[in-house]
């Protein structure tokens, strides 16, 4: 289980990252404000729960909801593994392009 950060921890670790050369927590923020992510996903299979598996720069993606009519629902794979559970939801800010194109129910 994660813990909350404090304002003051937080204020802390954006300093310290700043003075080592990176972005401080609020540039951060406002960069991922400006554009939107592209995601291009490679379609390469369905899994064994027949959801279809995309890749993208060597990261597997499933889409967890493939219903046609539906919005895309993408998540990453447990372990990188193309049997793996959903993980992680993509950013909601995050655009998806599909290639050939979306697999659908």
């Amino acid at each position: 289980m994660s813990k909350s950060w404090t304002p003051e921890e937080l204020s802390a670790a954006s300093a310290a990252m700043k003075a080592a050369g990176h972005m401080s927590y609020k540039e951060f923020c406002t960069e991922m404000d400006k554009a939107p992510v592209k995601l291009v996903l490679n379609y390469i299979g369905r899994d064994s729960w027949d959801r279809p598996v995309y890749e993208c720069d060597g990261r597997l993606f499933v889409d967890v909801d493939p219903r046609k009519g539906r919005s895309p629902d993408i998540c990453t794979k447990q372990g990188n593994a193309f049997d793996g559970e959903p993980c992680d939801p993509i950013p909601d800010w995050t655009v998806v392009e599909f290639i050939p194109q979306r697999d659908v129910w």
